[in-house]
């Protein structure tokens, strides 16, 4: 069978956004990169919350197109396969860094008072304000798996019901426009009742808004519809465009790709420089406290959502249905394609993005300078390499051989 040697750039976007979450936990210093006057330190103040929103956009289409491209049938066996599967893909590494983790690194966790926060972990329903307590630091970053896992519970149920209900793109419209609204509903009643809690204390802001599965759905769901979409199109047909939103946005003139590309761009740019001069991201005083703006509150995420969406579909929209697979990524690939030496990053970013925190905390005092950018490239030079490093040792180690108990429908076979 014929195979293509193209660049998968979901997993592109997806080792982007892990960097993302990198160079913002790096801790990079504000009035550090000054060029005639003007601060651009904003350009390395990565907005790592848009960065998870990204890593939930492209959870929720990959979810929804396990089902719509058949890999599950929404029967008991197929549901029961799909969860079994999950947990085959995010368990194993997971557990095996929390052993790690808390023989090494956060010892305090095993004592017998902390055992209900472990199940905690254990269990995916840990979320980080837990780490404010004294002596309770841990791994920030397990809260987004967690919520991850309680949205792979869902999907199931999720994909029966648009099954059933929405097949054509004007129906998407409709869907979409009740997401968002019924999310921003739920964001104005915390927004109204704890505005106070919520400017002034972190805890609050992670607690009833960035981590709860419920004020993440839109993400999600945003992603997932775009299996509709993509699903209404003429099966393995992608060079007549008949599609209405390449006519609406001229698209069918200019290189989809290539906006998609912009947008991303102007996306982390946009947040970025957001972050550093409205939210004062990393500013000593504001320290603790929770966020400023409504815009962060109410507008950034549908924003990210819509955005990934765009890209998602600009991707995907010319290979959903198309017979013709990908060639599996190789050195000899990357040699004919030299652009899939992004994939390496996608592929590990799982690893990356569970090591890099604690790997970072552990070197901070290792690399001190009295130039403060100085000391931040060396953190997260250092932090960069060691975790991918880690992370290609457990990749070969954890997750690739976890990854042969997955079983799929017959016919994929």
């Amino acid at each position: 069978m014929k195979q293509n040697n193209h660049l998968d750039a979901l997993l592109a976007l997806r080792g982007f956004a892990c960097l993302m979450v990198v160079i913002l936990h790096s801790n990079p210093p504000r009035n550090s990169i000054v060029y005639r006057g003007y601060d651009l330190s904003w350009l390395i103040f990565s907005h790592g919350w848009v960065a998870v929103w990204i890593f939930f956009v492209l959870s929720g289409y990959l979810m929804g197109k396990a089902f719509y491209a058949n890999r599950y049938t929404a029967d008991v066996p197929g549901v029961i396969n799909f969860w079994r599967n999950r947990l085959v893909r995010i368990v194993p590494l997971y557990y095996f860094s929390i052993l790690i983790l808390t023989l090494f690194v956060y010892p305090n966790w095993l004592k017998i008072e902390n055992w209900g926060y472990l199940l905690r972990l254990f269990t995916f329903s840990y979320e980080f304000s837990i780490t404010s307590q004294p002596g309770m630091n841990f791994n920030v970053v397990f809260w987004s798996l967690s919520t991850e896992v309680q949205f792979y519970i869902l999907v199931p149920f999720i994909f029966s019901y648009f099954k059933q209900r929405f097949s054509q793109p004007k129906q998407v419209y409709i869907a979409g426009i009740f997401i968002f609204l019924m999310i921003f509903i739920i964001r104005c009643l915390f927004w109204v009742s704890l505005r106070r809690e919520i400017s002034e204390q972190f805890s609050y802001v992670v607690k009833y808004w960035y981590t709860p599965l419920l004020t993440n759905l839109d993400l999600f769901l945003c992603g997932f519809s775009v299996n509709v979409w993509l699903n209404s199109q003429p099966f393995n047909s992608p060079i007549k465009n008949n599609n209405k939103l390449d006519k609406i946005f001229y698209l069918d003139r200019i290189n989809k790709k290539h906006i998609a590309v912009i947008l991303i761009v102007i996306l982390y740019l946009f947040t970025a420089y957001y972050s550093y001069h409205k939210e004062l991201a990393n500013l000593p005083e504001i320290a603790g406290k929770g966020i400023r703006t409504a815009t962060t509150f109410f507008i950034l995420p549908p924003f990210t959502a819509l955005i990934t969406s765009f890209f998602v579909w600009a991707f995907e929209s010319d290979i959903y249905n198309s017979l013709i697979k990908n060639e599996k990524l190789s050195f000899s690939t990357i040699l004919r394609n030299p652009f899939r030496i992004l994939e390496v990053f996608g592929n590990l970013s799982y690893g990356i993005y569970i090591w890099h925190k604690p790997i970072m905390e552990n070197i901070t005092p290792i690399f001190t300078s009295k130039i403060p950018i100085e000391a931040f490239y060396a953190r997260l030079t250092a932090t960069t390499i060691l975790s991918i490093l880690l992370a290609t040792v457990t990749y070969y180690l954890v997750e690739l051989p976890c990854a042969r108990w997955k079983i799929y429908q017959q016919t994929e076979q």
